[in-house]
């Protein structure tokens, strides 16, 4: 008899395979990043058709198969409908799960990115935060748990955490006034830095917790894409249709 177990997480994308059937991967707690197949899911009297959605937060009982996981029952937890309301939400939405996607591996623990994945989606029905914003905030953050954590709080040549007033991307942080001498970095202001140090440091319950003035953002926002262009050597299609539409 095939092992059946439990996991909680949320849908990332979901594929269509054959007439009735899906391929999800789910992002959860217990098992990191998974492939499930669930059966005759399409219909839409099925009950299995509303689970199988892309970013839906709820418990999945999988049975262990000899090559494939199956999906046996579900029950949603979260469907986050403001996610569906407007393009723009569904355009932003659509990103970050791909970039979950990309940054998590399968078998691996990956529950700082399911937490970061969660808080975002929910920041996003509070619209204090502008989704551009959220998109920077979420970038740097989802490096930073994947392993390429930009070095924000000391001097990257002496370690000294004063004056820090240079930044270079292809060496992941900043250099001290006097050390930044000899770089050829970008000069960040504090007000950015500040921006930079507080996502870095921050509990993912409060990432979300500030706004920034538009000349700061500005700032900010280039920094964060200029670092993720040069340490992320993939394209990202919804990346691509985000960049487009907004």
């Amino acid at each position: 008899m095939n092992e059946q177990s439990k996991v909680v997480g949320i849908v990332l994308s979901v594929y269509p395979i054959g007439e009735n059937d899906r391929r999800l991967t789910i992002l959860t707690k217990e098992r990191g990043k998974i492939q499930v197949f669930a059966r005759g899911c399409r219909k839409p009297n099925h009950p299995l058709f509303g689970v199988t959605q892309p970013l839906i937060y709820g418990e999945f009982m999988i049975t262990e198969g000899r090559t494939f996981n199956y999906l046996h029952s579900a029950e949603g937890k979260d469907y986050f409908p403001w996610l569906k309301k407007d393009l723009e939400s569904i355009y932003y939405s659509a990103y970050f799960a791909e970039l979950a996607e990309y940054f998590t591996v399968e078998g691996m623990d990956e529950r700082n990115i399911l937490n970061l994945l969660f808080v975002t989606l929910t920041a996003m029905k509070k619209k204090i935060v502008p989704f551009a914003l959220i998109r920077r905030i979420y970038e740097l953050k989802i490096l930073q748990f994947y392993g390429i954590g930009m070095e924000v709080f000391r001097c990257i040549s002496c370690g000294k955490s004063e004056s820090l007033t240079r930044l270079s991307f292809e060496n992941g942080g900043v250099f001290c006034e006097n050390c930044g001498k000899s770089i050829q970095g970008t000069v960040v202001e504090p007000a950015a830095l500040y921006a930079l140090q507080y996502v870095m440091a921050t509990p993912l319950s409060r990432l979300y917790g500030f706004t920034l003035k538009e000349d700061v953002f500005l700032e900010f926002q280039w920094i964060v894409k200029r670092f993720f262009c040069i340490h992320v050597d993939h394209k990202f299609k919804s990346a691509e249709m985000l960049d487009e539409m907004f």
